[in-house]
């Protein structure tokens, strides 16, 4: 069986686990988000975390005209919903190729990937958890991740009702008859993606959800709604950690697919239309994210690039 949907946003959101809503004022601007421009064609991007059902104030009147102007959406991963028109047969090979990608190899194992110094947390996280060792044994960790993750939130209810925000960009683009591409267009090219990250990457990622967690009993992850203010700092914390502590996970999860982002947003600007794109805010995030490199591979000028824009101007 091919991951649920919110699996697949843990993963590539890459969001706080965190279950308690912000308190205080709200300031007034709104998430991350930029106006890329080349002559009449332009490009919307931004930037979201974890959402609630009952909220959207995260879609400001700016983000609602931009994306009302838009003629496509751009997100990452098509939902499963992606192989509806496929046939059985169609179905059932990519299923079988899911979870070849999801498992090891013969006479190799979930343990004996990971760095030495993974392991031990990993099996101290596993026992906390009540997470047993054949449950994950013969899965490769990017697989294995969901095991931990799913144990994680069986124990961790969240306080309110979540939502995904691609999901309500998904729905209200298709409502409003527009074009969704994805850069993943099903959860087979999303295994392909994870099973070809490097072996030092792969066991960097089980450190990076069990970072996650150390921040979650240390309450480090209280504010998992900032993204909607534009101060998502529990992703800035971890983007930083990431770069500094697991550079191979970074240039796989990050870096790499930062560049295709701004290779494609270049693709999308040699067209005479308007796009929006809904991305996980850690790849508009830092000196790698999609706004930087967008200027450091030259796609646009500083002065096409707009930040927060007051769209329409």
């Amino acid at each position: 069986m091919m991951m649920k949907r919110r699996e697949f946003v843990l993963t590539l959101a890459l969001l706080p686990l965190a279950a308690r809503a912000r308190t205080g004022g709200a300031p007034t601007r709104g998430p991350l988000f930029w106006q890329i421009s080349r002559g009449k064609a332009r490009v919307f991007l931004m930037g979201f975390g974890d959402a609630r059902a009952e909220e959207r104030s995260w879609f400001t009147p700016s983000i609602q005209k931009a994306f009302q102007d838009s003629s496509e959406l751009w997100l990452e991963v098509a939902p499963p919903e992606a192989l509806a028109g496929r046939d059985a047969a169609a179905k059932a090979q990519a299923d079988a190729e899911y979870q070849k990608l999801s498992h090891e190899p013969p006479g190799r194992t979930f343990f004996g990937e990971l760095e030495p110094h993974a392991r031990e947390r990993t099996l101290s996280a596993m026992a906390e958890l009540g997470v047993k060792g054949e449950a994950v044994e013969a899965l490769r960790p990017w697989s294995a991740y969901y095991t931990i993750t799913r144990a994680f939130w069986s124990h961790a209810k969240l306080s309110y009702e979540p939502a995904n925000v691609d999901e309500v960009l998904r729905t209200l683009a298709i409502g409003q008859g527009k074009i969704v591409h994805y850069e993943m267009p099903d959860g087979v090219a999303f295994a392909r993606f994870m099973a070809a990250m490097p072996e030092k990457a792969q066991s960097q990622y089980i450190e990076f959800l069990l970072d996650f967690l150390d921040d979650q009993k240390k309450g480090l992850n209280a504010t998992p709604f900032d993204w909607e203010f534009g101060s998502p700092s529990a992703s800035v914390r971890s983007l930083d950690r990431m770069r500094t502590e697991l550079p191979d996970l970074y240039q796989s999860m990050q870096v790499q697919r930062n560049i295709w982002w701004a290779r494609k947003i270049d693709e999308l600007l040699s067209a005479d239309r308007t796009s929006f794109i809904g991305i996980g805010q850690m790849h508009v995030l830092g000196p790698d994210g999609i706004p930087s490199q967008l200027a450091r591979l030259n796609i646009v000028s500083p002065a096409q690039i707009r930040e927060n824009p007051t769209y329409p101007a």
